[in-house]
């Protein structure tokens, strides 16, 4: 319970609570309870407080009493202040009101002031406007009485003063006073008006009845009336210009068109002079331009005479323009002549319209500047007329000579070595027609008379491989060949041997080409020449003789435009511009021919022919103008042969182009046509079931009908090796779906087979089509040579009628794998034969023998499950050894059973690198090296030259930077080596025997100088960077190799004797100013010594930059610890080392020799022989290596023989030569760009250094003064 607290606690708790706020602390005295016993004694307590505290305001009041007698009288003083200041107030606020009140009656004074000086102005002005007014009166009156009495100019002139008194009233002009004044001269104005303008009738009349215009001088009125004083009148009156005009429309239409252009009555209207009148006449009788351009001259000469200059020159701006107009249109483009006998008179009629011409700028008149343009430009616009002509020509001809057939026929004569495969047997007979580019032509026409003409090539065969493919063309877009070669290159790799059937028919196998000799014989005896004439016949129109008709007609048209009697003619230089008639005239057939001649069933076989047999003629005449242009006396740049020969070689394979694609089209319309009729038998599934199996043998039927009714269309059309490839093209698609619906069936029952075997039976009858008889007149049957899938239908023929121990002869010691793949094999034996011991073993001998790698890669990459759009090529490691053969040949040279167990891997595939770009320099590049992983997008190629200079490159091409010249006393400054430290720094050297530091801004652009490094007598052949230590090494020709750092603080002071400086000048190359040592000069770390040759590389070890390796001319490999600055192994080889790499993932080190190979070294102690792996390919030097950054196989080698070699370690064999251990060959060569891959020894295209990086590609530069970029296809 709570404890007991006296009232004395508890009044003061509650004082201290009062006054101050304070909680009590005590805590007995916070819990302790208040009885009522207690309230006497705490109000006691509060009282006693409240006495106390008045008590001492009390005392305090009695002390501060002085100090408030005076605050009470300062503010009753500053009370009085307060009072006085309103006071002051007031009376300044009643002055202010009063002086309101004098200003208030000072402004009314002044406004009444004002008001008395504006009416006193205004009754002035009034005044003074009555007066004007009285004036203006006077004025008007006296225009009236001058007007009246005929003196029309002295009353214009007064109404002119009257305009300007009007102008002159200011604010009365809206007056109603001044109103009538006004209406009173427009009124007057008007009488004038109609006064001059009967006066003007009268002196100019245009009688539109009869036809004629009467111009007088004068004419008698009241007064006599002067054309001058009419013109000054109307001048003033400003009605001048549209009387000229409707003089102007007068005259065109009373003279100028009458006699220059045909009326409605077909009549051209003559007019006639007598005095001052000038009236048209009867027809004309003399149409020709001189007669026209004469009566123009006399128009022009009356109205030059019988009107005054006032008139006749403004008249002339419209009337010569409209005289102009229509003798242009009606006369002079008519008589624009459309050959070139009627160029003489047409140049006459020129001379007399500049005749006309040069009259009008002599009587001062204007407009005719549409003659003079019109005949300055006579020649653009007679080529334009002779283009239109042309154009106009073939349009009217072609419906009328596409109906006009005619057989022409090719003699081709040749001289065939009788060593020839063409004689090798008869398989040969169709080869003649391979190479007819290089032969001259003769052909023979057959229409009524024969003529000597050039006869068509490709409709022979020549271009079929291109035409039976015309359908891709149409499909897909052109590619470069590089990207060709790299899409395909999955398809046949290396030395595989896959027999694929052809893209497209031919007619006979390529004769092989005579050996190159160089000169020398290439046999004992060299074989006999014989000539062979090959003759063959075809059908084409009339249009392409047409056309080439007309470009003879142009051609001669030039010459004669050039003759000595047209040279100096208007038309002479448009001579060069016919030569665009040709171009313009095939275009126009290409754009019309398929109407033309869509009404002839073998409309685009025809064109095919004329585009051939044109395209021929074209070439022939080009060959022949060619020939001509030798002894023309035409300049060089109007020659035929020169300006005809770009635009004609266009167009010949515009023309070739357009007749395969028509060509194509035609073929593919015939073989869709083939197929939907085999499409009816649907896959030829259940054949044996009626009524089923009518519907294949009609399907079978109508496709032997059908290919027989298309040999009767083109037979007559085509040649005959062109017919025999057009339908060995068809029954290929025939036999190919045919085959393709026979391999989908999954099974073939007995009865199916032997039905399915009549039909191989039916279609095999197409054979008949292609029965040739030899020179011997036997008869041959050529469906295997025209037909490409033709053997392989024979063999599916046979397959479905024999046994299986007869199939699996036709794979083993047969032809059967040269026309059918494995699969497709294999697919017919399961579908025929139920499942046996027999028919397993049987597949597996079929499949072992035909395995390659290309076939293992397809099959890793469908178990990987992935689809055409992203499979990846393969290579395959059996044992360790890449497969390059098939399976069984694999196993057969390595001596392996077909039972034995075999360790197979596989990896990706190299992809070869193409050529994406190269960058020109002016000297040798002798070293490259790459910048990237900063940024993507960002990566800098570095280069350093012979001519001394390193420059930076961009991946585009774009040179970014480039050093200046080093000042080094005028020694040589060739450039052998160059590396990246780092983003901003770069170390290179050469043979000036100085390393330098260079500092590279890549925002700026610049290449500075930052340090140069002393330590060698003899030139730099190659330094190696360490960026994270900033560590330099050189190797050099003086046998040793420096150590630096690219921090200048960290390197000695570079040694006296070292410096540019201290070198005597012992020639004139030396004799230049010393070297400007604002650049640092410093001092090697440390110096490497111990080879006794050259040092050809130096390199750090990968893993620790505390140790380094070196190559020499001394066959020796060094290992060095850089810290004692000693040699801890020495590796000595049988040749001469060129360049050194490090290959980290297999512990190897990989050398350049001068052997023309590459050495693999094990620079470890513990290694047991010095050459692990010898690369042989090169047939030069190898001057520089590298390694693929995204493979640790991989390596690049460049060499003098100017290439570089991509090598995969893993390609490799056994059988080296003894101590070179395994024996590898290059998995790609890269030649330069440009060059002939054919150079053996890399004249004029050594190769001096290689990179490989993994954003960039394969960087190389060399002799050919560029740097090479090549990157795989994707990457």
């Amino acid at each position: 319970m709570p404890s007991q607290v006296s009232d004395h606690q508890l009044g003061d708790a509650l004082l201290q609570s009062a006054a101050h706020g304070a909680f009590p602390q005590d805590e007995h005295v916070a819990s302790a309870t208040v009885p009522s016993s207690a309230l006497p004694k705490l109000l006691e307590v509060v009282a006693k407080a409240r006495e106390d505290t008045k008590n001492e305001v009390r005392k305090l009041s009695t002390e501060a009493a002085p100090d408030v007698d005076g605050w009470i009288a300062q503010a009753r003083k500053l009370q009085d202040d307060i009072k006085r200041s309103q006071e002051t107030a007031k009376d300044i606020v009643k002055q202010a009101e009063a002086g309101k009140e004098n200003t208030a009656r000072v402004q009314d004074a002044a406004s009444k002031v004002s008001l008395l000086h504006t009416e006193i102005a205004y009754n002035e002005s009034l005044a003074q406007a009555v007066e004007q007014l009285r004036d203006i009166s006077t004025l008007l009156d006296s225009a009236q009485n001058a007007a009246v009495h005929g003196h029309v100019i002295h009353a214009i002139q007064i109404l002119e003063d009257a305009d300007g008194a009007f102008q002159r009233l200011g604010p009365f002009t809206t007056t109603r006073v001044v109103g009538v004044l006004k209406n009173k001269e427009e009124l007057l104005k008007k009488a004038i008006v109609e006064t001059v303008t009967e006066s003007w009738n009268g002196l100019i009349s245009v009688d539109n009845t009869s036809h004629r215009i009467a111009l007088h001088q004068s004419i008698e009125r009241e007064a006599k009336v002067d054309i001058n004083t009419t013109i000054e009148a109307l001048t003033k009156l400003g009605l001048l210009d549209s009387f000229v005009t409707r003089l102007s429309r007068d005259l065109d239409r009373v003279i100028i068109f009458p006699r220059l252009a045909m009326g409605t009555d077909r009549v051209v209207s003559a007019f006639e002079i007598q005095e001052d009148v000038i009236q048209r006449a009867g027809p004309v009788n003399d149409g020709r331009i001189k007669a026209t351009l004469e009566d123009i001259h006399l128009l022009v000469e009356f109205l030059s005479t019988r009107l005054p200059p006032s008139i006749a020159v403004p008249l002339s701006s419209k009337v010569i323009p409209i005289v102009a107009s229509r003798l242009i249109s009606n006369l002079l483009l008519p008589a624009v002549p459309l050959s070139t006998e009627g160029i003489p008179h047409f140049q006459e009629s020129l001379s007399y319209v500049l005749g006309l011409v040069e009259y009008l700028d002599e009587l001062g008149w204007s407009g005719q500047n549409r003659l003079a343009e019109w005949v300055d430009k006579s020649a653009e616009i007679w080529l334009a007329k002779q283009k239109e002509h042309a154009i106009s020509r073939v349009q009217a001809m072609f419906p009328k000579t596409v109906r006009e057939k005619k057989t022409v026929e090719r003699v081709e004569t040749q001289v065939i070595s009788k060593g020839d495969a063409l004689h090798a047997g008869d398989e040969q007979e169709d080869d003649w027609a391979a190479d007819w580019d290089e032969e001259g032509e003769v052909t023979e026409e057959k229409k009524q008379t024969v003529e000597d003409e050039e006869e068509d090539m490709s409709a022979w065969g020549e271009d079929d491989d291109v035409v039976d493919d015309e359908l891709k063309e149409q499909e897909t877009k052109e590619k470069p060949a590089d990207a060709e070669d790299a899409d395909d290159w999955g398809a046949d790799w290396d030395d595989e041997t896959d027999t694929k059937p052809a893209a497209s028919p031919k007619p006979a196998r390529t004769i092989p080409e005579q050996p190159k000799t160089n000169g020398k014989p290439a046999s004992q005896k060299q074989p006999a020449n014989q000539e062979v004439t090959l003759r063959e016949t075809y059908t084409v129109t009339a249009i392409p003789d047409a056309i080439m008709e007309i470009i003879l007609q142009v051609i001669a048209e030039v010459d004669t435009l050039n003759s000595p009697e047209l040279v100096k003619s208007a038309i002479a230089p448009a001579s060069g511009g016919l030569y665009a008639i040709p171009s313009l005239l095939l275009a126009m057939y290409r754009a019309t021919a398929v109407m033309h001649y869509s009404k002839d069933v073998a409309s685009n076989m025809l064109i095919y022919n004329d585009c051939q047999r044109l395209s021929d003629r074209l070439r022939l005449f080009l060959q022949d103008q060619a020939e001509k242009d030798q002894t023309s006396a035409l300049p060089q740049h109007l020659q035929p042969s020169k300006r005809l020969k770009p635009m004609l070689e266009s167009d010949i394979k515009s023309v070739d182009g357009f007749g395969k694609r028509a060509y194509g089209r035609e073929m593919e319309s015939q073989r869709q046509i083939i197929r939907d009729h085999l499409e009816d038998a649907q896959g030829f599934q259940g054949c044996t079931n009626v009524p089923f199996a009518t519907v294949c043998d009609d399907a079978i039927a109508t496709t032997i009908d059908r290919i027989g009714d298309v040999k009767r269309q083109w037979q007559n059309v085509l040649s005959h090796s062109a017919l025999l490839q057009s339908l060995g093209s068809l029954v290929s698609a025939a036999l190919t779906k045919f085959v393709t619906d026979v391999e989908d069936m999954s099974d073939i029952a007995e009865d199916e087979s032997r039905k399915l075997h009549g039909y191989c039976v039916s279609l095999a009858t197409l054979s008949q089509h292609f029965q040739t008889e030899d020179g011997n007149g036997e008869t041959r049957d050529m469906a295997g040579i025209y037909t490409p899938n033709w053997f392989k239908f024979q063999y599916l023929s046979e397959i479905l009628d024999s046994s299986l121990a007869d199939i699996k002869y036709f794979w083993t010691d047969g032809e059967l794998k040269l026309e059918m793949e494995a699969d497709e094999v294999v697919g017919l034996i399961e579908a025929l034969f139920a499942p046996s011991d027999h028919r397993r073993r049987a597949i597996a001998e079929i499949r072992r023998t035909t395995l390659t790698r290309h076939k293992l890669s397809t099959l890793v990459n469908e178990l990987l499950h992935r689809d055409d759009d992203s499979r990846i090529p393969f290579d395959i490691l059996i044992n360790g050894e890449f497969l390059r053969t098939t399976i069984d040949e694999f196993l057969t040279k390595n001596g392996i059973n077909a039972e034995s167990t075999l360790d197979v891997e596989y990896t990706r595939a190299l992809v070869p690198p193409l050529n994406v770009t190269s960058f020109e320099h002016d000297d040798w590049v002798s070293a490259v090296d790459v910048l990237s992983g900063v940024q993507s997008g960002q990566e800098r190629i570095l280069s350093a030259s012979y001519d001394g200079l390193v420059r930076v490159w961009n991946t585009s091409g774009d040179v970014l930077a480039t050093s200046e010249a080093p000042n080094n006393g005028g020694r040589i400054t060739s450039l052998k080596t160059a590396k990246w430290l780092s983003e901003k720094k770069m170390v290179a050297a050469g043979l000036d025997n100085t390393v330098r530091v260079y500092k590279y801004d890549d925002d700026a652009r610049t290449i500075t100088t930052a340090l140069e490094l002393f330590n060698h007598r003899w030139g730099v052949e190659d330094v190696a960077v360490h960026g994270p230590s900033s560590r330099i090494l050189s190797a050099s020709s003086d046998t040793t190799i420096s150590l630096f750092s690219s921090n200048a603080k960290e390197n000695p002071v570079a040694p006296p004797n070292f410096l540019p400086s201290s070198n005597a000048a012992s020639n004139k190359r030396q004799k230049l100013s010393k070297p400007d040592r604002t650049v640092p000069a410093r001092g090697a770390l440390a110096t490497f010594s111990g080879h006794n040759s050259p040092v050809s590389s130096v390199i750090f070890k990968p893993d620790d930059a505390t140790v380094a390796y070196s190559a020499s001319h001394d066959h020796t490999l060094k290992t060095w610890d850089l810290p004692t600055q000693s040699c801890v192994d020495t590796r000595t080889t049988g040749h001469s080392l060129l360049s050194l790499c490090a290959i980290p993932s297999r512990n190897l080190l990989a050398t350049g020799t001068s052997a023309r190979h590459i050495t693999l070294i094990d620079p470890r102690a513990s290694a047991t022989q010095i050459s692990v792996m010898t690369l042989r390919g090169h047939k030069n030097g190898v001057v520089s290596l590298d390694t693929d950054p995204s493979s640790e196989y991989n390596l690049a080698s460049a060499s003098h023989d100017g290439t570089v070699q991509i090598w995969d370690l893993r390609n490799v064999s056994t059988g080296g030569q003894v101590g070179e251990g395994m024996t590898g060959e290059s998995v790609y060569t890269i030649y330069r760009q440009g060059r002939d891959a054919a150079k053996s020894h890399g004249e004029g295209a050594k190769v001096f250094s290689v990179r490989w990086d993994r954003a960039v590609g394969i960087v190389s530069g060399g002799e050919d003064k560029r740097v090479q970029i090549n990157r795989a296809l994707g990457s």
